[in-house]
């Protein structure tokens, strides 16, 4: 009766003690949905309540979607994510949901086709498509969107984290992203340059995901590099960290594109890093311990963060708690609870003393784990109120409803299997003249 659906329990993921830096107190949550699109559509509710703009691009590949978080953060738009011929239902949902009303679609109809265009329209969405006759002029056709531009940054488009790394940063500088090939800076990059006062250009890579030779051809170059493309994401995040807000992180996987996609406009929104985590997380939890970076939020992002170890920390503040960690009171501490029954009073109230049936009863408890619910709709289902004291002392009352309310505080029960029957068998054990 307590249990509530959700698509995932709890990955703990990296916010483990492997990752977490020694002393570190954070809270995480994670975003994700049973596919990418879902997945999307959740980072977009997570940040926003409402947008009049929405920024579209291609769900199974990166190249168009890896250089728009400059221009979603112009229009304050989440990223959204969509097949070739057909929105998906999840993304459709979150559109009418935030009452998008102008969509911008990036990429040519060989990957969003017409008919997305006019599946937007028929529910009157306005629309307006960039694009160019590859990657590259569609990252400079994506940067002539943005105004006032004094610096850019130089990324491959041949692979897509050095592009996600710089993301957040160069939505919060309006630094456009501009993608060129391993070894040549195209001509419409150059001339986009030329055409603009651009102060500094921030080569990503070079050495290592772009040829050295292109530093050269570019002037007012600054490099940020590493030997892969986890070290260059630190680099990026060390270079920018005093503009950065370190307060929460956002996790997303270095070894596939699509949920740091709609990620990048998330993080940008308050220019969160993103930070890129494979199989091994020795050197980010190293890099976060030296810098002292030691008290923050983790989101993860999507289902494909790898788990090191499930072990749960002292010093981690977990968003999905047991009870015990909610409320900070264990079996321990409990020498009485008194059980009332919300049916009207069908039965009188039913004191439980015994140690043995204490212990019995908290372990039941035990197996909940709570999350906080933001904007709780009245509760419904069973009212049994459970009130328990350490001694004379009241120290925690339960009502078992869903959500259930715990201290006057409603939680959305994530796990858990104490039901009617259960609880019925217990109370009858203890007073045999209880009727259920």
């Amino acid at each position: 009766m307590l249990n509530k659906k959700v698509s995932f329990i709890i990955i703990l993921a990296v916010i483990l003690s492997f990752f977490i830096p020694k002393n570190a107190h954070a809270a995480t949550k994670k975003l994700s949905g049973l596919d990418r699109y879902a997945t999307s559509a959740a980072i977009a509710e997570d940040g926003w309540q409402q947008s009049n703009y929405g920024v579209l691009t291609y769900g199974k590949n990166y190249p168009d979607a890896i250089i728009a978080a400059p221009l979603a953060e112009k229009y304050k738009a989440p990223i959204l994510l969509t097949e070739t011929d057909i929105i998906p239902e999840d993304t459709l949902n979150t559109v009418r949901r935030l009452k998008i009303t102008n969509m911008i679609i990036i990429g040519g109809t060989g990957v969003i086709s017409s008919s997305v265009e006019n599946q937007l329209s028929l529910i009157g969405i306005k629309t307006e498509r960039l694009c160019g006759r590859d990657r590259y002029e569609t990252s400079v056709i994506v940067a002539n969107q943005l105004d006032a531009v004094h610096e850019i940054a130089v990324v491959t488009g041949e692979d897509f984290t050095d592009a996600l790394s710089i993301a957040p940063i160069a939505a919060k500088r309006n630094m456009p992203i501009l993608l060129v090939p391993h070894n040549v800076i195209p001509d419409l990059v150059k001339e986009y340059i030329k055409l603009n006062p651009i102060s500094q250009i921030y080569v990503i890579g070079a050495g290592s995901s772009l040829s050295e030779s292109l530093v050269s051809e570019l002037p007012n170059v600054e490099q940020i590099n590493g030997e892969d493309k986890y070290q260059r994401n630190l680099a990026v995040i060390d270079k920018f960290k005093n503009e950065m807000d370190l307060t929460t992180i956002y996790l997303t996987s270095g070894e596939s594109f699509d949920d740091g996609l709609s990620g990048s406009a998330l993080a940008a929104l308050n220019c969160n890093p993103l930070l890129l985590v494979g199989d091994n997380c020795s050197s980010q939890k190293n890099y976060l311990e030296n810098n002292a970076i030691n008290k923050f939020n983790i989101v993860v992002l999507g289902g494909l963060v790898k788990e090191q170890a499930i072990i749960f920390s002292p010093n981690v503040d977990f968003e999905e708690k047991t009870i015990s960690e909610v409320t900070n009171v264990k079996s321990t501490d409990i020498t009485k609870i008194i059980v009332y029954d919300g049916r009207g009073g069908l039965n009188k109230p039913i004191s439980v003393e015994n140690k043995q049936k204490i212990n019995q009863f908290m372990g039941y408890l035990d197996n909940y784990i709570i999350k906080k619910d933001k904007n709780p709709l009245p509760s419904v289902g069973w009212i049994h109120k459970a009130v328990f004291y350490d001694h004379d002392k009241e120290v925690m009352d339960i009502v078992f409803t869903n959500p259930i309310i715990i201290n006057q505080t409603y939680y959305d029960i994530i796990k858990g299997d104490l039901d009617t029957q259960t609880m019925d068998q217990f109370l009858k054990s203890v007073d045999p003249s209880y009727e259920s």
